[in-house]
């Protein structure tokens, strides 16, 4: 996880099979036993305000380097009308600070759920928040949270330095220069605008995204990638061939999240079916599922748990050689594996 610099996570589903895609032999069961029993993985709103996978002892880290791109200050809430219509009042700097603190007093020592915790704050700072505390996590003012272990379907929430068994602050510039070395570790060659777009945050300005990759300039060098220039750790300017392999990618995969040059690794066949997905026509490549062939979008899938079994069905995007139709068999085998479920496998 250290070198995919996180798994995203906001279906959990996916990021598990994320996990299973990298890591030989685990299961379902060992991810959530590494999250909510173990502690050594976390699950938190990190890289684009999403939620991701990280190493429990990095969390603090990935915080440190958000913070270097963010106001100083928490930022007033203008008033907002949420889908179902309620109108909620303006909060001001003074009012998003308040909210902050009182989260985390109400998580001294304890994970809560949504509802429990818009409930604990209420009682210290008034009604007038609720609404806007049961809307999403990102109106609890100014505080970083994780979560805990899930009641049923339900998230819970914790405090992070509470949560992370050793929990250790970090220099907030260097985190972030070190983010920029681990991004062009493992996803580059990269310019300033493919590291703002993967990382981004609103107050992330391209300025400011050129500068970084200034400020760690004697440890690069250039490449020139198909006629535009971009950056690579220097030394790092060896690639190794490419080898024949198929995976059956998640949805959200930080594979395809990482990877900037999206003509290149959705060619145009691939692009047309991913235009005429539910997910894909509103979300692009990122919020489908990838059958990759030589690290190539090389048609789609789909997945449906049914009882013991998972139905999987491929739809490859041209024609798929005797080698690669008996990989897809297997990737079947190991997704199934992973699950504890019988995989039926149907190529379209």
């Amino acid at each position: 996880m250290h070198e995919t610099c996180g798994i995203h996570a906001q279906v959990q589903a996916s990021a598990e099979l994320q996990l299973a895609t990298r890591v030989e032999g685990i299961t379902q069961q060992d991810v959530r036993d590494a999250l909510w029993d173990r502690r050594e993985l976390v699950k938190a709103w990190t890289l684009r305000g999403t939620l991701h996978l990280h190493p429990a002892g990095e969390l603090a880290f990935w915080y440190a380097a958000a913070r270097a791109v963010s106001p100083a200050e928490p930022q007033e809430l203008d008033a907002w009308v949420d889908p179902k219509g309620e109108l909620h009042p303006a909060l001001g700097h003074e009012d998003v600070k308040e909210i902050g603190a009182a989260v985390l007093a109400a998580l001294d020592g304890r994970c809560l759920l949504r509802e429990e915790l818009a409930a604990q704050v209420v009682q210290r700072v008034g009604p007038k928040v609720r609404g806007r505390l049961l809307s999403g996590f990102a109106f609890f003012g100014d505080a970083d949270l994780c979560q805990g272990p899930p009641q049923g379907s339900k998230i819970t929430l914790a405090r992070p330095d509470q949560w992370v068994v050793q929990w250790e602050e970090v220099d907030e510039q260097e985190a972030l220069r070190e983010v920029c070395r681990r991004y062009l570790r493992t996803y580059g060659p990269a310019t300033p605008r493919d590291f703002r777009e993967w990382f981004t945050s609103r107050w992330f300005k391209p300025a400011d995204a050129r500068a970084l990759f200034d400020s760690i300039g004697n440890e690069l060098e250039m490449m020139d990638v198909e006629g535009h220039a971009a950056s690579v750790l220097t030394g790092d300017t060896e690639f190794p061939q490419p080898e024949m392999s198929v995976r059956l990618l998640s949805e959200y995969d930080v594979y395809v999240m990482g990877f900037r040059e999206r003509d290149q690794l959705v060619p145009d066949k691939a692009r047309r079916q991913v235009a005429a997905h539910g997910r894909g026509k509103y979300e692009g490549p990122a919020g489908v599922r990838f059958l990759m062939i030589g690290g190539i979008a090389a048609g789609l899938w789909e997945r449906k748990k049914r009882g013991k079994r998972i139905e999987l069905t491929v739809t490859p995007s041209g024609k798929l050689t005797r080698a690669e139709r008996a990989e897809i068999d297997r990737e079947a085998e190991r997704i199934g594996v992973f699950l504890g479920l019988e995989p039926v496998l149907t190529v379209e």
